[in-house]
């Protein structure tokens, strides 16, 4: 139960908390995230995961742990300070730091989406070592390897006039995707796991963090953000390229198969938890992905 969990948090680390101001910390893993205030009087939050929600959301929050004790001080940009964890047989719990609050992507400045990209360009330079137990999840080219096509077909098929040729490319374009050089990336990057404060930018929600692609990054802030009708500025793609260099036209190629493959092979089980003005945005940026896709690979149409 997430109660237990958060009783020996609460006496553990000597906190109080809202217990109705609990909030989703990371729909994929289930945990939770709660106010609280140490005794010392300092803000901070409670996130628990607790052991019922399984072993994949446990290996998650241990991920995340590890992060915070072994990686948060080297990475060149900036995360909560970790102020007490707790690891039991009830469940993981951290408790971090306020550092700032939430903004969504419709409210991001260019200077702060030019932030974003310094920062992502950064870590994702970031040099080793980092072993294999930092590989890092790849919930894309798993979906793609063995694709819902079902449900895919059910939710594209009457809206996306290139699904069958997509479908099968699925082997090219994964390949496509996997050929990307290694670099240690956020894993869930979007808006609702970065907050501002005076100073900028600051990482929250490492469960997913390890080894894999640049693209998958800065991706997926799109694939987040465009339900909501917004996108990611020019100015993210330009800062990151400013710090880290490379071929522009490579660098958004990979950023539009990521985005689009995302999208079509594992987006459709999310309509769900969307509005219909949120699912009809969807629709009009894939098909705009799409177009540009085959535009730009016309091989394959």
């Amino acid at each position: 139960m997430s109660s237990d969990i958060i009783s020996l948090a609460v006496r553990g680390f000597g906190i109080t908390i809202d217990r109705d101001d609990a909030e989703p910390a990371d729909a994929r893993s289930g945990a939770s995230l709660h106010s609280a205030r140490t005794f010392e009087g300092r803000t901070a939050f409670l996130k628990v995961t607790p052991a019922s929600l399984g072993v994949e959301a446990l290996h998650g929050a241990r991920r995340e742990l590890r992060f915070y004790t072994e990686l948060a001080a080297k990475v060149p940009l900036r995360t909560p300070p970790l102020f007490d964890s707790l690891e039991t047989e009830a469940g993981v719990a951290l408790l971090l730091a306020h550092a700032g609050d939430r903004l969504p992507a419709r409210e991001w400045t260019d200077r702060a989406w030019s932030e974003l990209g310094r920062d992502l360009a950064a870590m994702h330079a970031m040099p080793g070592p980092l072993d294999e137990s930092w590989n890092g999840p790849q919930p894309l080219l798993a979906a793609m390897a063995e694709p819902a096509t079902q449900t895919i077909t059910e939710f594209w098929g009457a809206v996306l006039p290139q699904l069958p040729q997509l479908l099968a490319a699925r082997a090219e374009l994964r390949a496509e995707l996997a050929a990307q050089p290694a670099v240690f990336v956020h894993g869930d990057c979007h808006t609702s796991n970065i907050v501002h404060d005076m100073s900028g930018l600051v990482f929250c929600d490492w469960q997913s963090a390890g080894i894999g692609r640049a693209s998958s990054d800065l991706a997926f802030v799109n694939v987040r953000a465009v339900p909501d009708g917004a996108l990611v500025s020019p100015a993210a793609t330009i800062a990151y390229l400013d710090r880290c260099g490379g071929s522009r036209a490579a660098f958004e190629r990979a950023l539009l198969l990521e985005e689009l493959a995302i999208f079509v092979f594992q987006w459709p089980p999310f309509a769900a938890y969307n509005s219909a003005l949120g699912i009809s945005r969807v629709h009009d940026r894939v098909r705009y992905l799409s177009e540009r896709w085959f535009t730009l690979t016309p091989g394959w149409r």
